[in-house]
């Protein structure tokens, strides 16, 4: 695009393709578990984030004084890879870690990671529980929203973005 200014016939070129800086520079990306990558990874690129870490947390039960993991380590790993790994292919600069917490306690795991590594933002994964689940156990999602340090962005699942995408899709085709 060029403009021409008319007094003195000066011409100025305008950049049509200007990026505006992240507002989010450090971001912490909680992942359950490696189906979630993909919208963590859209709503982290929606969002221009910069830097991500990513926290997977293996969580532990407690039975007869023993603590139990619900997970293998290799299947810890293998989330916080897998989203480290998305976010690197979409451009981000991102690490990643697994951490441990018992049940119960996975949105105070989250909240004090960000507190301590200074996020701007919090990204969480769509909730695996069900409406009763929830009802019932209580909200990971509900806890770091109100005790958070930072604004916390929350990412609808996959199913629920494609079939909000198809009706779309089917309104504007009904629109034409």
């Amino acid at each position: 695009m060029t403009i021409k200014m008319p007094a003195d016939n000066k011409v100025l070129a305008a950049n049509t393709q200007a990026t505006t800086p992240p507002l989010y520079q450090r971001v912490l990306v909680a992942v359950a578990d490696a189906d979630q990558v993909g919208p963590l990874v859209e709503l982290a690129r929606r969002a221009g984030v910069r830097e991500a870490r990513v926290l997977h947390l293996n969580l532990r039960e407690s039975y007869g004084g023993r603590r139990f993991p619900l997970e293998t380590d290799a299947a810890a790993s293998y989330a916080a890879e897998a989203a480290v790994f998305e976010l690197r292919m979409a451009g981000m600069t991102a690490s990643g870690e697994v951490g441990h917490a018992m049940i119960g306690k996975a949105a105070e795991a989250i909240t004090a990671e960000a507190t301590e590594w200074g996020a701007d933002l919090i990204i969480l994964g769509p909730s695996r529980h069900g409406e009763f689940a929830t009802r019932l156990c209580g909200s990971v999602m509900l806890h770091v929203l109100q005790h958070a340090p930072c604004p916390v962005l929350v990412a609808s699942s996959a199913d629920k973005a494609d079939s909000h995408r198809a009706a779309a899709a089917d309104h504007a085709a009904a629109e034409r």
